[in-house]
């Protein structure tokens, strides 16, 4: 080539690539191994991949695969990525768009018909993609059905779950609320329309022509997988197995290492076997039908970190943790897998992207300005429900800090801090919570997924003993073959679920009552009897037990 003109093709690369917004990251590699420092020799852990347009520019592991054998964790560790297997669910379904055998604007009972009767209001293909159909969660439906995560199931039991679930939560589109089930049903969609399995798709048009050679949809829990790591959680004596032998596949079930991630990091970065606006389609948030942006794609999740574009999404599924992360810009991808449950590879790979972008972020870390100073936050404490959500917020102290407060919406507590004299914000940044000038409602936004909330202050509830007692016996969920026993012990009550152990109970107002991660409300015939009662989580709604 003449000298004269590499400067020109240098110019006109450094155009097209963007180059202006994707400097070099400095790598430290001692400073990204202390970010999995608790990862030792004798306990689990993850891989890292870090990535520049699918080149690797560290890839390393760190604990072990095996405890039993102590194998190591290498970049070749297969990991199930959990959730994070959704964007390639979105990619068999966009082909499927592209050849023409399925539209987005479908009805899912179009193909599915099977599902018309137990849930004949129409909910479309895209809607399923963008969380927004309104569709209750299998996987909990399946528990509360007493399927444990080591119990051999299928299909078969997911769309059974599925059939005698509640209606939808929510006129479809009007709402983002995020569901595995609209994720089951679009690998189910992918295998009527195309008469291949989700993996038979994905290998011959995805997997195999990028070169993912250790990747594959996992739906047959007899399966070798070399090199796959053993998925743990925390014991009382160390470590324990956490497996699970479910075998249903679109909400989860990829299995992959990070070096083959690398490879789909590269076509997120380049398209290559993939056209690029399915590409883009994947990262185009979806919008509600009065036009509320989402930030949700199709298997992706959009936002951004400190100013710079991000689209991610993470994995959790028995004892494995994962999640994948694109700067697009930077032309910089991550990914954690990881095999022991109490890991959150996402603020691990937050903390890598904190060491590779630092001279790169346009905006301070959200948070309020200036330090974060103590609160008293005695004032916010209590409950607080909203019956057209029927969801139940509490602010209390927060056991970890001394001095703290903290949320609980749903399951998981969530610490806050002060934004102002009425104002509380997660630790996250995700969630704030803005009180009535009288203290007695609270309005709750969430900035992932559009959500808005007016719950109202519970007043100070003491039941009495003959309350609890009352509401003692069986309760049952017939076509979801669920039974519960409520059972009054030493002044307590408790919930009896199959497969589980006993649940508290507390009764926090006449008809409600308050488990761990549910809501149940009391339903009463004319004269007041107790016949039964309506389950509410975050992603369960309206599921009837009858009491008898």
């Amino acid at each position: 080539m003449p000298h004269r003109l590499k400067p020109l093709l240098t110019a006109l690369l450094t155009a097209l690539l963007g180059s202006a917004h994707a400097a070099e990251p400095v790598l430290d590699p001692a400073r990204i191994d202390a970010v999995f420092a608790e990862f030792g020799a004798q306990s689990p852990g993850c891989a890292l991949g870090v990535y520049r347009a699918g080149e690797i520019l560290y890839a390393k592991g760190y604990g072990l695969a095996d405890l039993n054998h102590g194998v190591p964790i290498r970049p070749d560790t297969v990991f199930d990525i959990g959730s994070s297997s959704k964007q390639f669910t979105a990619v068999a379904v966009l082909l499927l768009v592209q050849d023409g055998k399925l539209g987005l604007d479908d009805a899912v009972q179009q193909h599915l018909p099977e599902l018309a009767k137990a849930l004949p209001e129409r909910f479309t293909v895209r809607q399923i993609l963008h969380h927004t159909a309104g569709l209750n969660d299998y996987t909990e439906l399946m528990m509360l059905a007493g399927h444990a995560l080591e119990n051999v199931t299928g299909d078969a039991e997911a769309l059974l779950a599925l059939r005698a679930a509640p209606a939808l939560q929510f006129k479809p589109g009007s709402r983002h609320s995020y569901s595995n089930s609209g994720y089951f049903l679009a690998a189910q969609l992918v295998e009527r329309v195309s008469g291949q399995k989700l993996d038979a798709l994905l290998q011959a048009r995805l997997f195999q022509p990028l070169g993912m050679q250790a990747t594959h949809v996992r739906t047959d829990h007899t399966q070798i997988v070399p090199n796959r790591a053993t998925a743990y959680g925390p014991g009382e004596k160390g470590f324990v197995i956490e497996m699970s032998n479910w075998n249903q596949a679109g909400d989860g079930a990829v299995q992959s290492t990070v070096q083959d991630l690398a490879r789909w990091d590269g076509e997120l970065a380049n398209p290559k076997v993939l056209k690029p606006e399915l590409i883009e389609t994947l990262r185009t948030p979806g919008r509600l039908n009065d036009g509320t942006l989402l930030g949700y794609g199709m298997g992706l999740m959009i936002d951004s970190d400190r100013g710079l574009p991000r689209t991610q999404h993470g994995g959790a599924w028995a004892g494995y943790r994962a999640v994948t992360v694109q700067y697009p810009q930077q032309r910089l991808g991550l990914a954690v897998t990881c095999n022991l449950g109490s890991t959150r590879p996402d603020a691990l790979a937050q903390q890598v992207a904190n060491l590779l972008l630092a001279e790169q972020f346009t905006e301070p870390v959200s948070r309020p300005s200036g330090a974060p100073q103590p609160f008293d936050g005695k004032a916010f404490h209590g409950r607080y429900f909203d019956p057209q959500s029927r969801s139940l917020l509490r602010i209390q102290p927060d056991p970890r800090v001394p001095g703290g407060t903290e949320m609980r919406l749903g399951g998981g507590g969530a610490p806050l801090r002060s934004l102002g004299e009425r104002e509380l914000q997660s630790a996250s940044g995700i969630t704030r919570l803005s009180w009535s000038a009288d203290g007695q409602s609270v309005e709750l936004q969430r900035r992932s997924d559009k959500v808005r909330l007016l719950l109202k202050r519970l007043p100070a509830f003491q039941p009495q003993p003959a309350q609890l007692q009352a509401l003692a016996g069986s309760y049952a969920a017939a076509g979801l073959n669920s039974r519960w026993e409520l059972q009054f012990k030493d002044g307590e009550l408790q919930a009896q679920m199959p497969g589980q152990g006993p649940a508290p109970l507390e009764l926090v107002a006449n008809d409600l009552l308050q488990g761990p991660g549910f809501v149940l409300l009391l339903q009463r015939d004319a004269k007041g009897r107790v016949q039964g009662l309506e389950y509410n989580s975050e992603r369960v709604k309206g599921l009837r037990y009858v009491r008898g």
